[in-house]
């Protein structure tokens, strides 16, 4: 059989000179592969039809005429995933304040397919992410999860309602609520009336639709999907009160729920794993000057069986340093192969996207990383990133 081979120097120049046919085949072979859900495979091989991963492991035929890229030596992970991130919105687009409480707003609304920071992130190896407004305000709307490169944006969005954001504890303002009880209270009103605002339009439904239907708010609307659990609650939290606040508000309202940055949930470990509530944890890149309690929090939550993944928080740390976080956990005892689901599987799990991303797998989205050495290493480069089947980064190209 003859195959079209190139060394992962130049696979990017390659793939730009000589366009793949309509049947697109790529292998990549010889390095030893982290496919995030089982053990790592010496000596492996990545074919790829047409952006999806036809097949995985150590004996896999390379069909005739397929672009071959060779890896021998290095390490190839899935693409890295980050659960929260603010890439893509102005920070003036990221909080509406004054506004209390805004579930309508989408960051879909704000995004910008521009912004350079996409680029970063790609070289970092994060293929896809979660991003949405701010904390600013104690509800401030819709998330999204897409992939972090395309010029199409229907073509990158994976999952478009991504996740609702709340706002836990005390806020920085001369106005209602400033305290974490006020937050929690309005919090607990504002679900109330939309209880309210379904039962009434149920009503006029049962009722034949007889009469001026109830008014629209985009507001309700938008939380009613919550309560429905249809959209998942991204709440912003800190403190061990704070965490146990949002946990009662979930067992009073049902929603589906993931802490984030979840600096004290470690505390009360048991009470979020027993409620099956996933933690995105400390961005531990920015935090290292916090106390080595917290720093192994995201070790002790895993050990309690609960979910963890990482994030950045962008800016708060640039997006591509992502995997450095999940580095710094296994200085705290969190194992390599958690660490590594920490921002690839776990993350696709949370985020309802595992179909498609979150691990090296037949059928899935060929989204991958090649790297020179050890993923967690701060001195391993990402040598290449192959995004849906292809090569999207290629550092042997940089400056050309």
């Amino acid at each position: 059989m003859k195959h079209t081979r190139y060394h992962a120097a130049t696979a990017l120049l390659a793939l730009c000179a000589a366009p793949l046919p309509a049947q697109q085949l790529l292998a990549v072979r010889g390095a030893t592969v982290h496919t995030a859900t089982g053990a790592p495979i010496s000596d492996a091989t990545i074919l790829v039809r047409d952006g999806r991963i036809a097949a995985v492991g150590r004996n896999v035929s390379v069909p005739a005429g397929a672009l071959v890229i060779d890896a021998t030596g290095k390490v190839i992970v899935p693409g890295f995933i980050d659960e929260h991130s603010h890439i893509g919105a102005r920070p003036t687009d990221l909080n509406d304040r004054p506004m209390i409480i805004g579930p309508q707003h989408r960051i879909r609304d704000a995004l910008d397919l521009e912004d350079p920071d996409w680029k970063d992130a790609v070289k970092g190896g994060v293929t896809s992410l979660t991003t949405g407004p701010g904390s600013g305000e104690n509800v401030s709307g819709m998330a999204i999860v897409l992939k972090t490169f395309g010029s199409d944006l229907s073509k990158r969005i994976l999952l478009e309602k991504g996740g609702m954001k709340f706002a836990m504890g005390p806020k920085r303002s001369d106005a209602y609520p400033a305290t974490a009880m006020g937050v929690a209270a309005n919090l607990r009103q504002y679900l109330i009336k939309t209880q309210e605002y379904v039962a009434a339009q149920k009503r006029w439904e049962d009722g034949g639709r007889q009469g001026a239907p109830p008014a629209r708010d985009l507001g309700y609307d938008a939380m009613a999907e919550v309560l429905a659990r249809k959209v998942r609650v991204r709440a912003h939290v800190h403190s061990a009160t704070d965490v146990m606040t949002i946990l009662r508000l979930k067992d009073e309202f049902g929603f589906d729920l993931t802490l984030h940055h979840s600096t004290e949930a470690y505390k009360v470990a048991t009470e979020v794993a027993k409620r099956g509530v996933s933690a995105v944890v400390l961005p531990l890149g920015s935090r290292i000057g916090v106390t080595d309690d917290a720093m192994k929090g995201p070790f002790e939550l895993w050990k309690a069986g609960v979910k963890i993944a990482m994030h950045t928080d962008h800016p708060v740390i640039n997006q591509k340093w992502l995997r450095l976080s999940a580095g710094l956990a296994m200085r705290y005892g969190l194992p390599e192969d958690e660490a590594l689901k920490a921002i690839t599987i776990n993350v696709a799990e949370i985020q309802g996207v595992a179909d498609r991303v979150g691990s090296i797998a037949v059928g899935k989205d060929a989204d991958f990383v090649v790297m020179n050495g050890p993923w967690y290493e701060p001195r391993t480069r990402v040598d290449l990133v192959v995004g849906d089947g292809a090569v999207i980064y290629d550092r042997s190209t940089e400056g050309k």
